[in-house]
């Protein structure tokens, strides 16, 4: 390990034996002084300080010390590294701060090394000491420090000038297991705090939630009240008063489950009730959506007039006049059902669904009576929701809106777009009529076709819902494999442009009979190699020397093509057919969806 002429590879596994050695204070003693700190190879150096750090040689402090300002990064980051390892040493703190400012968040690697040796040789006091250094990269590096060590200290930076520094100590206190200890004085900061970062604002405004004192609500209604705030941060701060008795309470900002301290359950309901006027003048758009959801769960009882104002008056934005709709209770009112029933007269086709779903909770008896004479002059979306909400209906009048709607599908007059709406809703009645109708429209279905059944689903889709099928169903997983945007590496065909490219028929085909018609490069292949080796996966690249294999799971492997004694393409798509996964529904809207892309 000593020997200069020796050869460097044995050299650093002499150094390695040496760290395996079982302790010895007298060997170790003599061990600092025969390390090779002064090599002329750059990697012994580093090794003989990982080695100082291995076996916790605090003698060799000093030579570390000396190590910080080699010319080799790598000896820099072992010498740092080793400090940490050889305990506390209050003469090394400042030469690690001085590496951390002629670093200056340059390189990665020297940043880590510095931070673990000061979380390994530095006092926490002489840390939080260190939120007045000049250099933006010393503080940061503290503060990362002091949440390793998971120390109040932290909180001396929540003033900092340097965004980065001030999210470093927020992160520090709020995130993972937290400094509990500091989180009161990070949920001060919102009091003082303007329009700050988003990634910030979040964790200030849970820091109250969780802390859970009387002032905490007050900042958190404040906060809400505040015009001057970005819509979305209000809503938050709504949605915060919305969890402060949630049990069990999930982390809004990391989705960790956590225990709650200890409060008075009923003091958000108090304070927002007490409120209640202010919040709704300063609300609109979004953030009154969300005030009205809040009230629902804390049950606070609007009553259906001033929900009605909301939802009739076309100059509130559309969410807050969907949530009004929503939330409005009423059942068996008759000023009620009237101002529904204009509802779904409206404009705009999402309050005419939303009035209609509420009609059917408030008069289900009546539903069908109420639309019977005007439902076909609704919107699109609006005549869908009332014919499937008519498969719940045991009403006469329902009855026979849905046997003059199939008869019209029989006829080929009714719309397309209605086509699934009136089967699935008849399906749902069986009704003696409409039994013997769906046996017709079943009997006039193509025998031979594999996607016969799902036709209906190729019109009337709903773009944002299919989109949220295909970015968030669990069991259909589209992302996993598709990237609709072109990008990344693709288990499946690229679906950017899939659109304009093909129809609707190729896409339902595509869904409901993956084997039907298999994308070129994305059926199964079968390769066997010449060493007895199979491998299972599809083709991507390939050359007459270099063939590219991607498998289910794990890494593409390149093979080469001498190596190869048998290909075989299966007929078999990887992707599992759409139709048991997804309601008919629901590939409705995915077609719909897939058609913009």
């Amino acid at each position: 390990a000593t020997n200069p002429k020796g050869d460097r590879l044995a050299r650093v596994h002499a150094m390695w034996g040496l760290g395996q050695l079982a302790p010895d204070n007298q060997r170790d003693k003599r061990l600092v002084k025969r390390l090779p700190f002064a090599d002329k190879d750059p990697e012994i150096r580093a090794q003989a300080a990982k080695l100082a750090g291995t076996r916790a040689l605090k003698a060799a402090a000093p030579l570390l010390v000396d190590l910080l300002h080699d010319e080799s990064a790598r000896v820099q980051f072992h010498a740092a590294m080793a400090l940490g390892q050889v305990g506390n040493n209050n003469n090394t703190t400042s030469h690690l701060v001085a590496l951390l400012e002629r670093n200056n968040d340059s390189d990665a690697y020297i940043r880590h090394a510095a931070i673990m040796g000061l979380a390994g040789g530095a006092h926490p006091e002489q840390l939080a000491a260190l939120n007045s250094h000049d250099s933006a990269a010393v503080r940061s590096a503290a503060v990362v420090t002091l949440r390793r060590l998971r120390h109040t200290g932290a909180k001396a930076f929540l003033n900092d000038e340097s965004e980065w520094v001030l999210r470093e100590a927020v992160s520090a206190i709020h995130d993972d297991e937290s400094i509990l200890e500091a989180l009161p004085a990070l949920a001060n900061l919102l009091s003082d705090s303007s329009n700050e970062p988003e990634a910030i604002t979040r964790r200030l405004l849970s820091a109250n939630l969780r802390v859970g004192r009387p002032e905490n609500v007050e900042r958190l209604v404040d906060y809400a009240l505040d015009t001057t705030k970005s819509d979305a941060m209000r809503s938050e701060a709504l949605l915060c008063l919305r969890d402060w008795n949630r049990r069990p309470f999930v982390d809004r900002v990391e989705g960790r489950v956590r225990v709650l301290s200890k409060r008075d359950d009923g003091l958000a309901r108090r304070l927002v009730e007490a409120n209640l006027q202010k919040l709704f003048k300063a609300s609109d758009g979004e953030v009154l959506a969300e005030l009205i959801r809040l009230c629902e769960r804390l049950q606070i009882k609007l009553g259906a007039g001033p929900l009605l104002v909301i939802a009739q008056s076309d100059s509130q934005e559309l969410a807050a006049r969907v949530q009004a709709v929503q939330s409005i209770e009423g059942k068996g009112e008759e000023a009620v059902t009237r101002s529904l029933l204009d509802l779904t007269k409206n404009k705009e086709p999402q309050i005419q669904v939303t009035a209609i779903h509420k009609l059917a909770e408030v008069e289900p008896g009546q539903f069908a009576e109420q639309l019977y004479e005007g439902w076909s002059k609704l919107s699109e979306p609006a005549q869908q929701v009332f014919l499937s909400r008519l498969g719940e209906d045991t009403s006469d009048r329902g009855n026979e809106v849905l046997n003059k709607a199939f008869a019209l599908l029989l006829d080929g007059k009714l719309p397309k777009a209605l086509e699934l709406d009136v089967v699935t809703a008849a399906k749902a009645r069986r009704s003696g009529n409409l039994k013997q109708l769906l046996k017709r429209y079943e009997a006039g279905q193509p025998t031979q076709d594999a996607i016969a059944e799902y036709r209906a689903t190729l019109a009337g889709g709903d773009v944002v819902k299919g989109k949220h099928v295909y970015d968030n169903h669990v069991a259909a997983q589209c992302v996993r494999c598709h990237d609709g945007g072109g990008k990344g590496n693709q288990v499946g065909p690229e679906l950017a442009g899939i659109g304009k490219r093909v129809d609707k028929n190729y896409l339902l085909r595509s869904l409901v009979a993956p084997n039907a018609e298999i994308a070129n490069g994305f059926g199964v292949t079968v390769i066997e190699l010449a060493n007895g080796e199979t491998l299972v996966g599809r083709v991507g690249d390939r050359t007459d020397q270099i063939l590219t294999l991607i498998p289910p799971q794990g890494e593409s492997r390149k093979i080469a093509m001498d190596t190869v004694k048998k290909i075989t393409e299966s007929n078999t798509s990887v992707m599992p057919p759409m139709g048991p996964i997804l309601t008919k529904h629901e590939l409705r809207d995915l077609i719909a969806y897939l058609e913009t892309l």
